[in-house]
């Protein structure tokens, strides 16, 4: 058998049907199971596999996007640019 290869953020986007930018935005929140491979450098190249996201999607856990969740994200994001990081 062979091992699952990755894709990118374009196609887990259209595996499910969200935009590239928020499927990484959700990879970064930790809301669904992504890749970056190390040693990328400064611009992080992330990488998912189908059957990862599937099962996130059986848990409901990619549904998850609830305003509160949505907040924090951005809550931290914030705090995150003022502290210089």
């Amino acid at each position: 058998m062979d091992p699952e290869k990755f894709v990118d953020s374009v196609a887990a986007a259209e595996f499910l049907s969200l935009k590239p930018r928020r499927v990484l935005d959700m990879a970064r929140a930790g809301l669904l199971p992504g890749h970056h491979p190390e040693g990328t450098g400064a611009r992080r190249t992330w990488r998912f596999r189908l059957t990862e996201l599937e099962a996130c999607l059986l848990n409901g856990v990619a549904n998850s996007t609830a305003p509160t969740e949505r907040r924090t994200y951005r809550i931290r994001q914030s705090q995150q640019a003022e502290n210089g990081q």
